[in-house]
């Protein structure tokens, strides 16, 4: 008798590591977006707005930018594709600009938002892509970038 409840004991014991590590995978594959804002004038009309919005995705959606920031950051390697056209196709699928508002010392003021939009595991690598973009978005903007810490 006694080995049978140890033999229980053993198998309800594995059941909860297993499950604990199906619960802890599926929290790594959950998306987690990384972005960057950059506030924009709240005194600005919608059109303008999305108009600014939808340039700016665009040029930040050409392929010579995508494909310079994978070579910058070797996302071929990192997401083990075979090429830098495959983890330029990755990146176009992963990006996106957007409508937010951003904490500021006087409140919340509207600001676009422009990240990534990859898995919790990759939260890093995100945040690398995200900060990589706003290189671009300064330089399309023609905004000189703020000094680096």
């Amino acid at each position: 008798m006694q080995r049978w409840i140890a033999v229980g004991v053993l198998v309800v014991m594995l059941m909860l590591g297993g499950g604990a590590f199906a619960y802890w995978n599926h929290k790594q594959n959950l998306p987690a977006p990384m972005w960057v804002p950059l506030p924009i004038k709240a005194d600005l009309e919608d059109d303008e707005r999305d108009q600014t919005i939808r340039d700016l995705r665009e040029k930040l959606m050409a392929k010579e930018v995508l494909m310079q920031v994978s070579k910058d950051l070797g996302l071929a390697g990192k997401w083990n594709l075979t090429s830098e056209a495959e983890a330029e196709l990755e990146l176009a699928k992963r990006v996106f600009v957007k409508l937010g508002d951003m904490d500021s010392p006087m409140g919340k003021v509207p600001a676009v938002h422009i990240g990534v939009m990859g898995p919790n595991k990759e939260r890093q690598l995100s945040g690398q892509i995200a900060v990589r973009l706003m290189e671009d978005v300064w330089k399309i903007l023609g905004i000189k970038p703020p000094p680096q810490p």
